[in-house]
């Protein structure tokens, strides 16, 4: 009876799997196809316009040339050449006034003649068309521009074209005491004059309504739908009839003859096909869930200290907690990378970088217990990093010296022993309530007294080029001057809480552009102090001449500004 009962469920869930799986999919079929077709003729009613449009434009621009080539000239000669009649020689007049008749025959059809500085206020554009001036002037290789736009609740689709001022039409826009006399008296003196040739005098614009064409669209993938929705119940009846007959019925004798030959043996038996998979596969349940289990009681090793959660990830390997499982103590394991230690090149560069933080002492610096192969077991880090602290703003002033002093002692002794970080970023720096630092990370460090991997395999720049100085990009290494401009950058970020240059994908040669446009700190915190400021555009001197030749002279300047404002009773 058991065995009867599972196989009904079996089937029976079969069976309702196969059915949702076919109805989101012709579900999901039937919208793909309604959007397909609402995608469809949103296309061809936008060519639609877009061919309309141009039609207008180009018959505003022949009523314009007619205008300028037959009308006026023959004015001229009838009236002479000081004589100007509005209604007879303006083309932005002739040209507007035709298409308000056409708007008449064509009520929702929108023509615009618009201008920052109009004789006619009528003109003056609205600040969609004061956008697309800009537009135009951005680039005067822009003919043409159009799109679909929100008017007064109703879409339009907008062709636009620029008119950009000849030197026929110096008289009626340029000074306003050669203006013609008719012109002022209908305009006045105020709007239309100052233009020079080749100004962006206007811009020419067809609107033409949309929506009731966009609605219908959506209607019409509606309907798709609906009919798409509707044969696909057919179609879903279709397949139950079909699929209760070819795989239902079908299973269920094969079950059925299984159950029979079970209870006639009394045992289980090797059974047909069906029973040999359900055995393969409760035993193979069977093994993942005892794997499983032991993996759930094995925690990854290394020696005597059980590794736990990750802190955070440096240049070649990451920093974990973990302890002791001799004298429960708490410590720091650093752990390549898979790719470095596979890797010749970084696998070089991770061994010194276990060499500085063995030979090292410093405050600032993790003690070293032991190393076990290629991973260095710390004393224990504690505190948030610099990079998390400084996500929601500015280090605060009472913590700015303590931190920075720390900083600049601890790169002095790096390059006191000949080293150089390459590296200095608040990612790899934590800070605990204490405010004491600890610098986790020497991954790109080049030391004068070990080859340096990274130099000898020719390799471009390395790290992380918003904080790295111009040189390394140029794949120029070892002038302690680069760990001079990385501090630079903090002080800019801790003061600021901001960095100096913009995050983004850009080639070498666009950083050194980018770096070369170092923004005053005082953009970003307009309180900050003129000597504060000076002291951090010098660290970041584009030219490693210009900045700071010794850590030593960076940090005897913050601490005298410092002082100073400390005495003062101002922020730093």
């Amino acid at each position: 009876m058991t065995n009867e009962r599972h196989g009904q469920i079996s089937t029976t869930n079969l069976k309702q799997r196969f059915f949702l799986w076919s109805t989101l999919i012709l579900l999901g079929g039937g919208l793909l196809l309604s959007a397909l077709s609402f995608w469809n003729t949103r296309r061809l009613l936008m060519a639609e316009a877009l061919a309309k449009s141009e039609v207008i434009l180009q018959e505003v621009e022949a009523i314009r040339a007619y205008v300028k080539e037959e009308l006026r000239p023959k004015m001229n000669e009838l009236h002479g050449s000081d004589t100007f009649i509005i209604e007879a020689m303006s083309t932005t007049y002739i040209s507007t006034t035709i298409m308000e008749h056409f708007s008449g025959f064509m009520p929702n059809y929108i023509y615009r003649r618009a201008s920052l500085n109009p004789h006619n206020p009528r003109n003056l554009a609205d600040s969609f068309e004061e956008e697309m001036f800009d537009w135009f002037e951005a680039d005067s290789g822009r003919s043409f521009w159009q799109g679909v736009v929100k008017k007064n609740g109703e879409a339009y689709f907008i062709s636009m074209v620029p008119d950009y001022l000849g030197t026929d039409c110096l008289p009626c826009h340029s000074k306003v005491e050669d203006a013609p006399q008719s012109l002022l008296d209908r305009y006045g003196s105020k709007g239309g004059f100052r233009y020079q040739t080749g100004d962006l005098a206007g811009i020419d614009s067809v609107a033409i309504p949309v929506s009731a064409s966009l609605r219908e669209a959506w209607r019409g993938s509606l309907v798709i739908f609906m009919i798409t929705l509707g044969g696909s119940v057919v179609l879903l009846w279709l397949l139950n009839l079909l699929f209760q007959h070819l795989v239902i019925e079908r299973l269920g004798v094969m079950l059925s003859l299984v159950i029979e030959k079970k209870r006639g043996t009394g045992a289980p038996g090797p059974g047909d096909e069906l029973d040999v998979l359900h055995a393969s596969l409760g035993s193979l349940r069977s093994y993942v869930r005892s794997a499983r289990k032991g993996a759930a009681l094995q925690p990854n090793f290394v020696g005597d200290y059980v590794v736990d959660r990750p802190i955070v990830a440096g240049a070649m390997s990451w920093l974990y907690s973990g302890y002791s499982v001799i004298s429960n103590d708490k410590v720091a394991l650093k752990l390549g990378f898979d790719e470095v230690l596979q890797n010749p090149l970084y696998r070089a560069c991770l061994e010194t970088e276990l060499q500085l933080f063995e030979t090292l002492s410093h405050p600032c610096l993790p003690g070293v217990r032991e190393r076990i192969g290629d991973v260095l077991v710390v004393e224990e880090v504690q505190g948030r990093s610099l990079n998390s602290l400084l996500s929601s703003g500015r280090l605060a002033d009472q913590s700015l010296l303590p931190v920075f002093e720390q900083l600049c002692d601890l790169t002095a002794t790096f390059h006191a022993a000949g080293i150089v970080h390459h590296d200095l970023r608040p990612q790899i720096l934590m800070l605990d309530e204490k405010e004491s630092l600890r610098l986790i990370d020497m991954g790109l460090a080049a030391s004068d007294q070990l080859p340096d991997p990274i130099v000898a395999a020719g390799l471009g720049p390395q790290g992380d080029l918003l904080y790295m100085a111009p040189e390394l990009i140029q794949a120029r290494r070892g002038d302690p001057r680069s760990d001079i401009y990385g501090l630079g950058v903090l002080l800019f970020l801790a003061t600021t809480g901001h960095l100096p240059f913009s995050e983004g994908r850009k080639s070498a040669q666009k950083w050194l552009q980018h770096k070369e446009e170092i923004t005053s700190p005082r953009k970003y915190r307009a309180s900050l102090s003129l000597g504060l400021e000076q002291i951090i555009l010098k660290a970041l001197s584009y030219d490693k001449k210009k900045r700071y030749q010794w850590v030593e002279d960076l940090w005897e300047d913050l601490e005298r500004e410092g002082r100073q404002f400390s005495e003062n009773g101002e922020p730093g």
